[in-house]
C-alpha cells in the first residue's frame, strides 16, 4: 500500500492521524467561514484505512493570522496551488469531498486537473444556471447574518462578541464572494461542453434553506463519468447531525468501494 506520511503543505494538512498504510485518501474541503476541523465529527467516522486530509484557506485554524480579504481576487491561483499540493502528495486513489463552498472548490480542482481525484462527493451545493452571469453582488451585513441564520451553523452567542462578529462576517463575505466566482467559472466551463471528468456523488439536506434540494439533480447533466444522488433529512448542515453522520460517512467511504468506480459509474 502507498505511503501516507508528510501530506502537508500551505493548503493541505492531516485532519486525523494517518494510518501506516491506506487504500485511499479523502480530501475534505469545508464550507464558507470554516476550516476542515469544522467537519471533524464526520471525518472521524470515515473508514480507518483512509488517509484524511483537509484544505485550509487563509484566515482560519492554523492559518488564522493570515490575510484573507484578497482570496476572491486570487481564485485561479488558489485552485492551482491546492492542485499542485495534491499532485505532490504520495499517489493513491483520492476522493474530493466538499461541502457548500468546498464543493465548488472540488469541482474547480477536478476541471483544472482531472488526475487529482478519481471521484467527487459534492455536498450542499446545487447547479445553478444563473451562475453563468456573475453580477458581482455585495452582501449587506443583514444579508450575511441571514445566511448564518439560515445555515444554522454558527451559535448565536458567538455573534454577540463585537470583534468575533466582525471577523466572522468578514470571513463569510470573503468566502461567499470566492464561492460565487468559483461557481461562475465552473458553470462557464461546464456549459461550454466540458463534462466533469470523474464520477460524481451528490449529497444534500432535504430541508436546506440555502440550497434548493430540488436542484441537486442538475449535476447529472455534467456527470458523464457517472452520477448518483442521496438526500438526507435536515438542513444545510445535515452532515453534522449526530443521527445520520454514520450514513454520510458511509456515502463518502463508498466512493472507494464501488466495484465499477474505475469504469466511471457510481451505482
Amino acid at each position: 500500500m502507498p505511503d501516507t506520511t508528510n501530506v502537508k503543505g500551505l493548503y493541505l494538512s492531516p485532519v486525523r492521524p494517518a494510518p501506516a498504510t491506506a487504500r485511499g485518501r479523502v480530501v475534505a474541503i469545508p464550507h464558507s467561514g470554516a476550516g476542515p476541523n469544522a467537519l471533524l465529527p464526520l471525518l472521524r467516522r470515515l473508514s480507518a484505512d483512509l488517509d484524511v486530509i483537509g484544505v485550509n484557506l487563509p484566515g482560519r485554524e492554523r492559518r488564522f493570522a493570515e490575510e484573507f480579504a484578497d482570496l476572491p481576487a486570487r481564485t485561479a491561483e488558489v485552485v492551482e496551488s491546492i492542485a499542485a499540493e495534491l499532485r505532490a502528495a504520495p499517489p493513491m486513489p483520492t476522493v474530493l469531498f466538499g461541502h457548500s463552498l468546498g464543493a465548488s472548490i472540488a469541482i474547480a480542482l477536478s476541471l483544472a486537473d482531472p488526475d487529482v481525484a478519481r471521484a467527487l462527493v459534492l455536498s450542499g451545493h446545487a447547479y445553478d444556471p444563473a451562475r453563468l452571469q456573475d453580477d458581482g453582488a455585495v452582501l449587506t451585513e443583514e444579508e450575511l447574518l441571514s445566511v448564518l441564520r439560515l445555515g444554522t451553523g454558527t451559535p448565536r452567542e458567538f455573534l454577540e462578541e463585537p470583534e468575533f462578529r466582525q471577523y466572522i462576517l468578514g470571513l463569510l463575505d470573503c468566502d461567499l464572494t470566492l464561492g460565487r466566482r468559483l461557481a461562475h467559472s465552473n458553470a462557464l466551463a461546464l456549459d461550454s461542453g466540458r463534462p466533469l471528468p470523474v464520477p460524481v456523488r451528490v449529497l444534500g439536506g432535504a430541508s436546506d434553506q440555502l440550497v434548493d434540494a430540488a436542484a441537486l439533480p442538475g449535476w447529472e447533466r455534467f456527470a458523464a463519468a457517472g452520477f448518483s444522488l442521496r438526500t438526507f433529512a435536515g438542513g444545510h448542515f445535515y452532515l453534522l447531525d449526530e443521527e445520520i453522520m454514520d450514513e454520510v460517512a458511509h456515502e463518502i467511504t463508498a466512493a472507494f468501494e464501488r466495484r465499477d468506480l474505475a469504469a466511471g459509474v457510481i451505482a
